[in-house]
């Protein structure tokens, strides 16, 4: 499992090792790590990742739904000593395309790719901030028409206003609950 790669030694080089082996995971990588820390969840009910590259989405369900995965946390790798913390703010602009099959086929196609989002959560602050840690994250599954219209970004206080936070442990079922299709 991808997930396995980032938290055992034996299973990756020592760049990656070392980039996941910080309590606090910075933004550039955060992304990658969340993804591959979800997959094992998804992966049993049928979805695949597909967010290497330039893919318009993260994950695609063998039926044709496209997950896209957003992330944030309150502590952050440039909070330092004096423990800056974020509220939690996500990107959900609108893009003017997307690519597929790997980033090697581009469609014109405004819009937001995905049909559903998840948006993941780390809340906790100081010494105990740890994003390696599955369970100190919250996950809010939202389907992409329930976003704002032409909004760049979304705050996580409002997006507690449309979906109700679940474990990781919940996300799966959660995900099935919400899920738009394709064809929607």
């Amino acid at each position: 499992m991808v997930w396995r790669m980032f938290t055992d030694e034996r299973d990756c080089n020592a760049i990656g090792f070392w980039i996941f082996d910080q309590k606090l995971i910075g933004n550039q990588y955060r992304s990658a790590f969340i993804e591959a820390m979800v997959e094992p969840y998804l992966e049993p009910r049928g979805w695949r990742y597909a967010g290497d590259g330039w893919s318009g989405w993260d994950f695609e369900h063998r039926e044709g739904s496209r997950l896209e995965i957003k992330q944030s946390a309150a502590q952050q790798t440039w909070s330092g000593a004096g423990q800056l913390v974020t509220r939690g703010a996500f990107d959900i602009a609108p893009r003017t395309g997307y690519y597929y099959e790997g980033g090697t086929k581009y469609e014109p196609t405004p819009g937001r790719c995905a049909q559903t989002s998840v948006f993941a959560w780390n809340g906790y602050e100081g010494e105990t901030a740890d994003h390696r840690d599955a369970a100190q994250w919250d996950f809010y599954v939202v389907p992409a028409l329930s976003l704002p219209e032409g909004q760049r970004t979304i705050s996580l206080s409002k997006i507690k206003k449309l979906a109700r936070p679940v474990p990781i442990t919940g996300l799966g079922d959660e995900i099935d609950r919400v899920r738009v299709s394709p064809s929607s």
